[in-house]
């Protein structure tokens, strides 16, 4: 018996203790401390913990295009994306994460390389999977949509043929995780670069209306802070389609 109450003792501390350290990570994060957030969320462990630390450290990319070395640092959220799959390979965040990193380290990979090693294939088939258990999961559909679109920006007709990717199907998923988070500047950001660096005629209107849309929304934390920053600077280009998509492919290759 005192073994046991000693095991549920053991267990309450370690459950608060990643509580805490979650929370702090979440406080880390939504003060723009991305590498704090990182640090906390993988000490709390879990998949839960694992993703968070992942999510992070994409954002981090996403954000600072200028940090000295984007591929180790690409390397490290995949690992965490990684463990937190094989914690839990049910967990949705789990999924979300490693195919959001994924997508980032195939930026270093060649088109060709990266379809014989079924990276693209697994990202796609990790968002589709969240889809189907959670409808409303706008950053699955959102990045659903992302896929779709720099599938169609790096492989062109043919790679659209081989991955079974639509430009269609990426403003499509897009519209819908924008319909159900209408607040969300960064879907807004994200569907538009995607746009401007796929540089298809016909799109711009579009582009341009969902960065105008983000710029009019409040930031909610310092990741949307920081995505409309970036919004604004894309925006600033309008007047210049070339300058517009140099500067777009140029976010999307770093």
């Amino acid at each position: 018996m005192r073994y046991l109450a000693a095991l549920a003792s053991l267990l309450l501390l370690t459950t608060t203790g990643a509580r805490a350290d979650m929370d702090e990570a979440r406080q880390a994060f939504a003060g723009g401390h991305w590498q704090e957030a990182a640090s906390q969320a993988q000490r709390a462990g879990g998949a839960e913990g694992y993703a968070y630390a992942a999510q992070a450290l994409v954002t981090q990319l996403m954000l600072e295009p200028d940090y000295p070395d984007r591929r180790a640092l690409t390397r490290q959220a995949v690992e965490l994306a990684e463990t937190a799959f094989r914690e839990d390979s049910d967990s949705a965040e789990a999924r979300l994460r490693l195919a959001i990193s994924l997508g980032y380290n195939g930026r270093y990979t060649n088109s060709m390389r990266a379809y014989l090693m079924r990276m693209p294939q697994r990202g796609r088939a990790l968002l589709e999977s969240v889809v189907a258990d959670d409808p409303g999961n706008v950053w699955a559909l959102g990045t659903l949509g992302a896929w779709h679109l720099e599938v169609a920006r790096r492989g062109g007709a043919r790679g659209m043929q081989m991955l079974d990717a639509s430009v269609e199907a990426g403003t499509g998923h897009y519209r819908q995780a924008i319909a159900l988070d209408p607040d969300n500047p960064a879907l807004r950001y994200f569907f538009a670069l995607g746009l401007i660096a796929l540089d298809e005629a016909g799109q711009d209107d579009m582009a341009w209306q969902q960065l105008e849309a983000a710029l009019a929304l409040e930031p909610r934390d310092a990741f949307e802070a920081g995505v409309r920053d970036e919004a604004a600077q894309l925006l600033a280009l309008r007047s210049d389609r070339d300058a517009a998509t140099a500067w777009a492919t140029d976010r999307m290759t770093r």
